[in-house]
């Protein structure tokens, strides 16, 4: 039986309701004469095994019973949020009497998907200090005892870089690297 006379078999074998088709002489029970009568068992396969080639499906082999694939969007694939990472910290800068400069911290190293905004506290008795970024912005001339909040959050973009402050004095520097893995 050819494949198609086989779907055309099942669509007329499968139609629920209606009448039957008649023949020439108009008599019920009798089926095209382009389709074989299903009453008469014209061929040896059972039904599975003509659906089976009908797909080209073997049966003789195992069922393939692997998981289906994965079809849902691709993840996003970027590293988690690390939710310990403060988002807002502070910069302490520091002169003595020689004009030696300290820091703390020393450098930032801000995880992949968070954000990091600094505020600048000069703890300085005698020296204003200039908090110059690498943006192009930054503040000039810090009193002492005085703090300037950035309104720049850095790492907000989602590839690394590094970024700067470059902290001064009239007679002392430090570069403050900010680094967003």
């Amino acid at each position: 039986m050819s494949r198609w006379a086989l779907v055309l078999w099942l669509c007329v074998g499968c139609s629920s309701g209606g009448a039957k088709p008649s023949g020439a002489d108009g008599a019920a029970g009798h089926y095209d004469a382009h389709v074989e009568d299903p009453d008469d068992g014209g061929t040896s396969q059972d039904l599975a095994t003509a659906n089976a080639d009908l797909w080209g499906v073997d049966l003789k082999s195992g069922a393939d019973l692997s998981p289906a694939p994965d079809l849902s969007p691709p993840r996003d694939l970027s590293a988690a949020p690390d939710l310990g990472f403060p988002t807002s910290q502070n910069v302490e800068i520091f002169v003595d009497n020689f004009c030696k400069m300290d820091v703390l911290p020393k450098k930032f190293d801000v995880p992949a998907g968070t954000f990091l905004k600094l505020t600048y506290f000069n703890r300085s008795r005698d020296y204003p200090v200039d908090v110059w970024l690498s943006y192009g912005g930054g503040f000039l001339d810090l009193k002492t005892g005085t703090s300037w909040a950035d309104r720049f959050e850095f790492c907000r973009y989602p590839r690394p870089y590094s970024a700067y402050a470059d902290i001064s004095t009239a007679c002392s520097k430090y570069r403050l690297m900010i680094n967003c893995l």
